[in-house]
Formats: C-alpha cells, structure tokens, sequence
C-alpha cells in the first residue's frame, strides 16, 4: 500500500507526510546532513522559539509542525501519523482531520512556548499525540465495536511504544506532548457528533 497517496477518506494525512518530507529534504539540501542541521538554519525553517514569537513571529506556532529535527524525528513522526490517519481521517472526514491536526499541533507549541522558554523546538508530536487524544474520545465515546476498538488499541499501543523509543534518540518535548493529547481529547468529544454521523450514514449506504 502506498501511504503517500491520496484516496478516498485517505487525502489530508498523504499531504500532510508530503508536506513533512519536503520540508526535511529541503533543510537537509541546505545543511548537507540528515541529522545535524544548525539553530540559526532551524529557526529560517520555522522552528518555535519563544524570543522570537514574542517578538511577534507568531506563525512559528504553525510552521514548527512541519519541521523535524533529524531523520529519525521525522521517521517516528511520519509511521506514527499513518497509523492514526487511517483510523482518524475516515471517521472525522479530511477536513476536520487537518483541522484537527493544526489546532492539536498549534497547541502543542503553544504549550512549549510557554513551559520550555528560549528553547528551540519543532516537529509534529504534538499533532500526533493530539490525534491520539481524539482516539481517547472515540474509544470512551463508545461509538466503535469492541472488538474493532481492541484492534485499535493495539496500534495506538504500538504508536506509544514509537514515542517512547524516539525519546531515547531525541529530547523529548513533553509540554508539547501534553498539549497536544489535552487539546485532542476536547475535540475528539466535540467532534463525536459528526463522527457517529458519518458512521452511521455509511452503515445505511
């Protein structure tokens, strides 16, 4: 299966891992390197760093969600958001799915700014761990079989297991992370609405 391309009720997560990928092959043309990329070059890419977005460059909150730090960030990334985008994007529609995932995203940034001060930061965990709070909200919402949310359960187990090994790589932003899940899990209940909607307008098709 070709995860890089779109198809029906599969459109905003391929765009969103192109998006990732170009954006890293860009910053690795420019550093030549895969995993060494300087501050001052992460900061021209758009890294979040809070002296800057107080000095108005609020977009960074944004723009920071599509920047990785290493080959490796961008591989724990880049499986973790398949995953949840085949489960996530048909339940919610593409729209809300990106919708979803920049609000997530924004407020995991957000969260890092304000609790890791002058460090520089970027990368999609906290859209990712935002779009497993909005599996939180559906497995509690009990709009899944049982035996569908168990099968679930063990790719979200498996993302989790990625995080948790890309934190032996990697600095590990938890006040991202936080954001992120915190954000997910309110959207994930306001989105259960339009979620048992288009279940059941599937199921009568």
């Amino acid at each position: 299966m070709n995860y890089f391309a779109p198809r029906k009720g599969y459109i905003a997560t391929p765009i969103i891992l192109i998006l990732n990928c170009a954006i890293f092959l860009a910053l690795v043309v420019v550093s030549r390197s895969f995993d060494t990329f300087h501050p001052i070059t992460l900061l021209k890419f758009g890294a979040n760093y809070s002296k800057l977005v107080e000095a108005g460059q609020v977009w960074r909150l944004v723009s920071s969600i599509f920047l990785h730090l290493g080959l490796m960030h961008l591989l724990f990334n880049s499986v973790s958001l398949v995953i949840l985008g085949r489960f996530i994007e048909p339940l919610v529609g593409s729209g809300l799915f990106i919708t979803i995932y920049l609000v997530t995203g924004m407020a995991g940034s957000t969260a890092s700014y304000f609790f890791n001060q002058e460090v520089l930061s970027a990368g999609a965990s906290g859209a990712i761990f935002g779009l497993f709070g909005v599996f939180i909200a559906v497995l509690l919402g009990k709009l899944i079989q049982p035996e569908l949310a168990k099968a679930w359960g063990k790719n979200i187990a498996m993302i989790l297991g990625i995080n948790l090994l890309m934190g032996l790589f990697l600095p590990v932003d938890n006040a991202a992370h936080l954001g992120g899940l915190v954000s997910g899990i309110a959207l994930g209940y306001v989105s259960l609405p339009v979620i048992k909607k288009r279940l059941l307008s599937h199921l009568l098709k």
